[in-house]
């Protein structure tokens, strides 16, 4: 009988270029150990590429590198961010995500850094379209995360912004609420013509005008 070949034996085609890539991020992981420079040069290569293959490795390196290797991860991806290749944002979201949260603080201010002034500026449709995804999980860290970098988001995106905040902040849930009006602070003074009538309905609802009041501040907006 003839041998049946399914995508889970060891030596089927699949099985074999996932097992060369994973050999092919182990010894960038080793050379970011030897060479820093060149080490970074190889990881930026495969975020270039952008093989969905790739991502399962390079999303545990985000999670589990050491702490040199998570660093430069966090370099690669800024430096991969590319506008001529929009079809490279999630791939680089995803494996940013980790990152976020990282226990090292270095890393994750980093990692917020990239978000906010990299991605955001390449990639915004994308990168917002990600943090409203962010705002609706049930994950506190994710969520308050989500709330703070809505605020830097470019005016013409604040709308979406907007909606989204505003769904966390019905959300009740207090400690979220810091984050939110930071970013209605910020928002107020990137995008007053979007921010001013939007906020003038908040603050018809019982609920959302105390935030509004304390996001403004005795700012004056423009109404229409």
């Amino acid at each position: 009988m003839a041998k049946v070949t399914t995508l889970d034996s060891q030596d089927s085609p699949l099985s074999q270029e996932l097992a060369q890539l994973e050999a092919v991020v182990e010894k960038i992981c080793a050379r970011i150990g030897a060479d820093h420079k060149k080490g970074l040069d190889a990881l930026k290569e495969c975020l270039g590429q952008g093989y969905a293959l790739l991502f399962p490795a390079l999303r545990r390196l985000a999670q589990d590198g050491n702490d040199e290797v998570r660093r430069a991860l966090v370099q690669a991806i800024a430096e991969a961010a590319d506008p001529a290749d929009p079809f490279r944002a999630p791939f680089l979201l995803e494996i940013l995500s980790p990152l976020l949260c990282d226990q090292i603080p270095g890393i994750r201010l980093a990692a917020r850094r990239v978000l906010r002034k990299k991605l955001l500026a390449i990639y915004p449709e994308e990168t917002v379209e990600v943090l409203v995804q962010w705002a609706a999980e049930p994950d506190p860290a994710r969520k308050t995360l989500a709330a703070q970098m809505l605020g830097h988001v470019p005016p013409k995106l604040a709308r979406q912004a907007l909606i989204a905040l505003k769904h966390l902040a019905r959300t009740g849930q207090r400690k979220l609420r810091p984050a939110i009006f930071m970013a209605l602070r910020r928002l107020a003074q990137t995008a007053p013509q979007v921010v001013g009538p939007e906020l003038s309905r908040w603050q018809a609802d019982p609920d959302l005008a105390p935030l509004v009041q304390k996001a403004l501040d005795g700012q004056k907006l423009p109404q229409s």
